[in-house]
């Protein structure tokens, strides 16, 4: 060592230990302070709707009624699924050298803020996919991961962005005994080659109005309030608006994230959010990267996806309703479940030592998952490259 290092101390500044992995999640901020209803225990979460009416006709003088009893209701249910992140620490670095008035940062603290923030992220990017097992028209085996929207808002014929048809959803077959009680079909906005195309205010438009109806729920509300996209889809709509069309930038009141209004719904860019241009395969935290893949035989027609054909998914785009549907706050149609756990509501399992070794480790526990009570209140398309 020279002399100039021999008797003067570097300088760590700011500090401050600066994030340069980590992306944003609007989207889990917001479902997680508007939609968030803890788990209070269970064998699994349930939801009961009704699919169809009850047997009824106009009748003459003198006609004879159908007094056959038939299933109106029926129920979804999922599991709790948990997620962990582990942060390993040696005893030695804790009790004898990050110590003291040298330590600029606290190991441990910075370790614990790394995993809550991995954990975010994980459950972020599986927001965005699905919670099934592999087989048939479902690609990829996500049965340990939460049953997110890619599964939620389908039909059970179209692919979704992530090239999956979900013929069941939380247990149900759809378009069976249930109908299209289940469905939102997803929407293609490219050309009938598989290419994608431009996203225009016509198509936003009429995205919105698939996921709109009018509520026969008093108090209900049946359009969307959020619209999600990643930053290149939310670029692509801002530049192909007409130019005479003024941009209202709100801040939400609650949590305080800038977007823009397209009728009802707030419009976010989600970093997490599938994208060609932007998506990631993460190695540590997911896939958020959309790939091209064959669409189905017999895609729904209103989707406009061509059947058979190698299609590339680019952009993604979606529109939640997160309100509830009258019957109070518990009657929301998108339910962000945590578990009222101390200790698997995101707590620290605190640090547990190895055998034969000075290491020791703790766990940051999360017991979650995701369900949409209302799916065709909920619509998302995909096919958009400018």
């Amino acid at each position: 060592m020279d002399e100039l290092n021999a008797t003067t101390l570097g300088e760590i500044f700011p500090r401050v230990v600066k994030d340069n992995y980590f992306l944003g999640s609007p989207l889990l901020s917001y479902v997680r302070d508007h939609c968030l209803v803890p788990f209070t225990g269970g064998a699994y979460m349930q939801n009961t709707f009704l699919y169809q009416p009850m047997i009824g006709d106009f009748y003459q003088t003198g006609g004879t009624f159908n007094i056959q009893k038939q299933q109106t209701l029926d129920a979804t249910r999922f599991d709790v699924k948990t997620v962990e992140v582990s942060v390993p620490e040696f005893l030695e670095d804790v009790e004898i050298t990050n110590k003291g008035p040298l330590a600029v940062f606290s190991r441990v603290k910075s370790d614990l803020q790394n995993a809550i923030m991995t954990l975010n992220a994980r459950v972020a990017i599986a927001f965005n996919r699905h919670g099934q097992a592999a087989g048939g028209a479902i690609l990829d085996n996500r049965i340990k991961y939460i049953n997110g929207w890619s599964e939620a808002l389908n039909d059970g014929l179209t692919n979704s962005w992530d090239g999956n048809v979900f013929a069941t959803y939380g247990g149900i077959t759809r378009n069976g005994a249930v109908g299209a009680a289940l469905n939102s079909i997803p929407l293609w906005m490219g050309d009938q080659l598989g290419n994608p195309g431009m996203i225009t205010y016509a198509a936003l438009e009429e995205m919105y109005q698939n996921a709109s109806i009018n509520s026969a729920t008093p108090g209900g509300t049946g359009e969307p309030d959020l619209g999600v996209c990643n930053k290149a889809a939310y670029a692509y709509a801002k530049e192909r608006m007409q130019v005479q069309q003024r941009f209202e930038q709100e801040r939400d009141p609650i949590w305080g994230m800038v977007g823009w209004r397209f009728n009802s719904a707030m419009i976010l860019k989600d970093d997490y959010f599938p994208s060609l241009k932007y998506g990631q395969n993460d190695p540590f935290l997911g896939n958020f990267l959309t790939a091209a893949f064959v669409s189905s035989a017999t895609p729904d027609s209103r989707s406009n996806l061509p059947a058979g054909t190698s299609v590339t998914p680019g952009e993604v785009f979606a529109f939640f309703n997160t309100r509830a549907s009258g019957g109070g706050s518990d009657a929301k149609n998108l339910l962000f479940r945590i578990s009222d756990s101390a200790l698997f509501g995101g707590g620290f399992t605190g640090f547990k030592p190895a055998q034969d070794s000075t290491k020791v480790v703790g766990q940051v526990l999360l017991g979650c998952n995701v369900e949409f009570p209302s799916t065709r209140l909920h619509v998302h398309a995909y096919g958009i490259n400018s």
